[in-house]
């Protein structure tokens, strides 16, 4: 590995670290609301999720890294609705108190929110593994390029549903491209299936696809912390076009 190559793992693995240990704090808080109403006798309510707010607010604004954060429920675990997202985003641009994310969770609308449906929330349902999804277009939710990574709310009292966080794709191109400009023009950090996640050259825009043949391929080993997580290893990619 080039030493800028393991600055840019080092810095991957900060993010990582990062972005988890707040999913980590929402997953434990859903927990304990999922574990108190059940043992109350009965199904936990929107209003009994709302007591992570404070939390999922304070994280935005801990973190400017973030563009939204929050849980999301799966389907029949509250008592009051059968869909729900307790999920705060952050306006792009900044400057703005942080919003609630309105979507249609109606399944009879054509145009409605099938989250259970999407990699963030069905690779955690279905494996019990935390993972990182993207960068893509959230056409349903906010319409923003981005990056989610995201952790099960499982426990004794069943799987309650998905903590997570999303990272805007031009958020995580800015971070790394002082790393990319060290390792040389025309270098790039793809992810496992081979989309650009950040790169210093117009030739692999973020978003696009690698293919093979010129160039490198350098794989950014994640560590131990990161062996459950699904949607790694990313690479360095260097000199393809």
């Amino acid at each position: 590995m080039t030493p800028s190559a393991g600055v840019a793992a080092t810095r991957v693995d900060a993010l990582l670290r990062d972005t988890f240990t707040g999913i980590e704090t929402l997953r434990s808080l859903a927990i304990d609301v999922h574990r108190g109403a059940l043992g109350a006798g009965r199904a936990p309510t929107t209003g009994d999720l709302s007591a992570i707010r404070p939390t999922v607010l304070a994280h935005l604004s801990a973190q400017a890294r973030l563009a939204g954060t929050g849980v999301i429920a799966a389907p029949g675990v509250l008592a009051d609705q059968p869909r729900w997202l307790e999920w705060w985003r952050r306006p792009p641009g900044g400057g703005s108190a942080p919003l609630p994310l309105t979507v249609d969770l109606d399944t009879g609308n054509i145009g409605s929110y099938d989250y259970p449906l999407a990699p963030w929330f069905d690779v955690p349902y279905r494996t019990g593994r935390r993972v990182v999804v993207g960068p893509y277009v959230d056409y349903a939710g906010t319409d923003e390029y981005i990056l989610t990574f995201a952790a099960p709310i499982s426990s004794d009292a069943g799987f309650f549903g998905v903590a997570a966080a999303d990272i805007r794709a031009g958020d995580v191109e800015r971070a790394m491209l002082p790393t990319l400009d060290s390792e040389g023009p025309a270098t790039a950090l793809v992810n496992a299936t081979g989309r650009v996640l950040a790169s210093n050259t117009p030739t692999m825009i973020v978003g696009s696809m690698t293919h093979s043949g010129s160039g490198t391929r350098q794989e950014l080993p994640p560590g131990a912390e990161w062996a459950d997580c699904v949607g790694l290893p990313w690479f360095l990619v260097r000199g393809q076009c």
